[in-house]
């Protein structure tokens, strides 16, 4: 276990307002996974016995339909949880996690968490501030999708993980990611083909850039 372990939590959001002694505390009850891409951390359905923190790297979150494609609900970055719902209870993961890069993450058991929130009145807050940022998002998200105009829709995603994961610069908000068109089109849940149509025609007016390395989107 690192001896910095108690700093690396501090950056997690969720952890950024505990003391240096309830730093200590949960750190000795977390233990590091390094993460390959394409690496699966969990599966949709399976019990949920233990929940992710991201120090390094990006996971996305998905869902599987009946026919068998693939919708991405979510993609989370460093500083966040996973999952936000479904492990309290003895419940089962609500989708599948899938690292989409190279990461490093921390773990702790479901049931050593929510002794720690238990036995933490100041941490439970905090928790509960956070689950209500994320459901203010998926609400967010939600009318994206639900949005007629499939360039809007389109727009309107990859605007959203411009400015909430990356940076400004000039007129435009740039996230260093590797997304496909078809990660895109399981975002809106699309082909991939009319993905890569309304991508082009974005491109051409000028409001977004994307390459195998990074995604840039103007400022609306």
């Amino acid at each position: 276990m690192p001896n910095n372990l108690p700093q690396l939590l501090a950056r997690i959001q969720l952890f950024q307002n505990c003391t240096p002694f309830e730093l200590e505390q949960i750190s000795s009850l977390m233990r590091p996974r390094e993460v390959k891409k394409r690496d699966i951390l969990f599966y949709e359905g399976e019990h949920c016995e233990v929940i992710y923190f991201i120090d390094r790297g990006r996971v996305k979150i998905y869902k599987t339909t009946e026919d068998g494609r693939e919708q991405i609900v979510n993609l989370i970055d460093k500083g966040d949880m996973l999952p936000h719902v479904g492990w309290y209870g003895g419940s089962t993961y609500p989708a599948t996690a899938e690292a989409i890069e190279d990461g490093q993450l921390y773990f702790m058991l479901v049931n050593q968490f929510t002794q720690f929130l238990e036995q933490s009145p100041s941490l439970t807050l905090k928790f509960l501030q956070e689950l209500d940022g994320k459901i203010r998002e998926l609400h967010m998200r939600l009318a994206t999708v639900l949005s007629k105009d499939m360039s809007e829709k389109i727009l309107n995603v990859l605007g959203f993980l411009a400015k909430n994961m990356g940076k400004k610069v000039g007129d435009f908000y740039e996230l260093e990611i590797d997304l496909t068109h078809q990660d895109i089109a399981n975002m809106v849940g699309t082909t991939r083909e009319t993905a890569s149509r309304m991508i082009g025609q974005l491109k051409k007016e000028g409001k977004i850039s994307l390459d195998h390395k990074s995604l840039l989107v103007k400022e609306s």
